[in-house]
């Protein structure tokens, strides 16, 4: 029996983790149950004694791509000194492997426009995700938590924008687009991290 439950539960972690993967590839409309659970080697017929419905796997693996990216901010921005943690957050999040690598990368650059048309249950887990993002992002700034989550989330929001444009255009206007924003950003963070600080 234990091994059974054992058994189960990997098979579900297969399932949520190559769901998270294709829904940032392929979009949530371009991936259909059959694609998930033959690219975690299991049967079609296997999906639902593990989930209810297609949206119960979308909001799993939604999480699960959430939960991978913060994990990720998180332990990159624990080793830069705090002055140069949001450059550095922007640099990672508009480096070549995060722009063109759709299905290992940020959920909010790659399903924003899938969650828009999609139900109210995703939405609320896409956005208690964009915000774990962003207060994490602002635990790095120095100054009073109302400015710090305010430079976080103009930060957050611009280098998203920018992998989107970049993602959606020929070479040529991509490279305009995340030139811009990584040089914006580099001038923005400087005039207020040389700004006098005040203590949180």
């Amino acid at each position: 029996m234990r091994k059974s439950r054992e058994a189960k539960a990997q098979s579900h972690q297969a399932i949520v983790a190559k769901a998270s993967q294709m829904f940032r590839e392929r979009g949530i409309e371009g991936t259909s149950l059959g694609d998930v659970m033959q690219a975690a080697s299991l049967t079609h017929g296997g999906f639902y004694r593990h989930f209810d419905s297609k949206e119960a796997l979308m909001i799993a693996a939604l999480e699960s791509a959430f939960a991978d990216v913060l994990e990720t901010i998180e332990t990159g921005l624990s080793a830069t000194p705090r002055p140069k943690a949001l450059a550095e957050f922007v640099a990672y999040y508009l480096s070549p492997k995060m722009v063109g690598g759709a299905g290992e990368g940020c959920p909010v650059a790659a399903l924003s426009g899938d969650v828009f048309r999609s139900s109210d249950a995703l939405k609320a887990v896409f956005g208690r995700g964009a915000q774990k993002i962003i207060a994490v992002m602002a635990s790095f700034i120095d100054g009073p938590e109302d400015a710090r989550m305010r430079i976080a989330a103009r930060t957050f929001a611009m280098a998203a924008g920018a992998v989107m444009i970049a993602r959606a255009s020929d070479p040529q206007t991509a490279a305009l687009v995340l030139d811009a924003a990584r040089h914006d950003a580099g001038l923005q963070h400087e005039a207020e991290l040389c700004s006098p600080r005040q203590e949180r």
